[in-house]
């Protein structure tokens, strides 16, 4: 297992190694056509040897920029008028009203029917009672 793991990464370095040395007039020209500055960049023995300083100076301006952006939209976000919105909101309170007795079965059906629609008008009075002070909807 470990000599076709092998094997696979040396053919995947000697491909790129192949295309690489293939088209290597193709990336020199390529990397000076992107370059402002040729003398930064010496190119000698098909390797291209690269100045971190220069590099650092190109993209100076992109990261001061960058840093500046994230810099305002911070401030942004802290800065501003904040305004206040004032919202009803219900508060549970204790109501001393006592609940009204359950309904006893009764074998006559309509007089059940009668006990407990009875039962349900107390309960939404007392409900009613807590709710608004007794007042009516």
């Amino acid at each position: 297992m470990k000599e076709q793991i092998k094997k696979y990464f040396i053919y995947k370095y000697t491909t790129i190694k192949t295309y690489i040395l293939k088209n290597l007039n193709k990336i020199t020209n390529l990397i000076k056509s992107t370059s402002n500055n040729l003398v930064m960049m010496d190119i000698e023995d098909n390797v291209a040897r690269y100045s971190l300083n220069w590099w650092f100076r190109k993209s100076f301006k992109w990261v001061t920029a960058l840093l500046f952006a994230i810099i305002t939209l911070f401030l942004w976000g802290c800065s501003g008028v904040s305004i206040t919105k004032y919202y009803p909101v219900s508060v549970p309170v204790v109501c001393s009203v006592d609940a009204p007795l359950k309904p006893e079965y009764s074998e006559d059906i309509v007089i059940t029917n009668i006990n407990i629609l009875a039962y349900a008008e107390k309960l939404q009075a007392a409900l009613n009672v807590c709710k608004n002070g007794g007042l009516d909807d």
